[in-house]
């Protein structure tokens, strides 16, 4: 089996993500053979997102300092890492690469640089992926770790009941580091009812469920690809396909808000944020690229 986990970084994250490879370093030391893993990272230095004549930082550093991190933690698994393709400017440009780039993956894990995972993380999610694959079970499907309190009370369902009493956008607030360590119960494998995830919140979805679905040529770089997802998914299911989402109950990963450290480099790098420009694509795109799915 072999499982792809996919990253897209920018220059001002470079300290997230440091602290992202060393979380799967030790995350690497539970495994077994049983899966083989390869990690893809874009370290994107394309000056269509950062103005480099303007920025402290010069290039080669990024550059260099990437390369260390990848050979230091990533040597328990196979990796890839680009810099300079126009092709891949964001994390769905990442991802739409990621899964033309491994025709013989069995799943992908979408992971953002800003997310905190416990260091047992990893083994749950693969070991929940062999069960539910055992013979007979749906081989199109997504599992996810749950979450504490999120924008609004849709998200509950991959919430853990601890914090479903808790404030909207508590994650905004929330230590993560003690949300997310502590022992809060057994750690079990249930079925949710209807498909709800973000996309790089240490996200596995299958070869097979992003075969049918696909990522749009048409949305470009950012946004409304975990969407479209869920979407393609509800519209197979109601056809009587077996697309299906599971939690991993008390097994608790998050967005670092409150802690994160990345102001100091922030400081040092001159960005060019086309995150509102790169959605508008999708948004524009995504009625078109769902109703052509639903015809198919």
């Amino acid at each position: 089996m072999i499982g792809v986990i996919s990253i897209f970084c920018l220059p001002q994250e470079l300290e997230d993500l440091a602290l992202t490879l060393n979380g799967l370093k030790r995350n690497s030391v539970y495994l077994d053979d049983s899966i083989k893993y390869k990690v893809e990272i874009t370290m994107c230095l394309s000056d269509e997102l950062t103005d480099w004549e303007n920025t402290k930082l010069p290039k080669e550093y990024i550059k260099n300092r990437t390369i260390e991190l990848v050979e230091k933690y990533l040597d328990w698994c196979e990796w890839e890492l680009l810099w300079d393709s126009e092709n891949i400017l964001g994390c769905v440009s990442q991802r739409r690469y990621s899964l033309i780039n491994n025709p013989n993956a069995d799943f992908f894990i979408w992971l953002d640089t800003d997310m905190f995972f416990k260091d047992i993380t990893l083994f749950y999610i693969q070991e929940a992926y062999k069960s539910i694959l055992a013979p007979g079970g749906t081989n199109m499907f997504v599992i996810t770790p749950e979450f504490v309190k999120q924008w609004d009370d849709t998200w509950d369902v991959v919430v853990n009941k601890k914090y479903h009493l808790s404030k909207l956008n508590y994650h905004l607030t929330a230590d993560i580091y003690k949300e997310s360590l502590q022992d809060i119960g057994e750690i079990d494998i249930v079925e949710l009812p209807y498909l709800k995830f973000a996309g790089g919140w240490f996200t596995l979805i299958t070869k097979p469920l992003l075969d049918r679905t696909g990522i749009p040529e048409s949305f470009g770089h950012y946004g409304l690809e975990d969407t479209f997802v869920m979407f393609c998914s509800q519209i197979m299911r109601q056809r009587g396909e077996d697309v299906r989402q599971f939690g991993l109950q008390n097994l608790v990963a998050g967005e670092i808000h409150k802690a994160r450290t990345n102001q100091t480099i922030k400081s040092f790098i001159k960005s060019k944020d086309r995150k509102d420009e790169f959605r508008k694509i999708a948004e524009a795109n995504f009625n078109l690229e769902l109703n052509k799915f639903n015809n198919r």
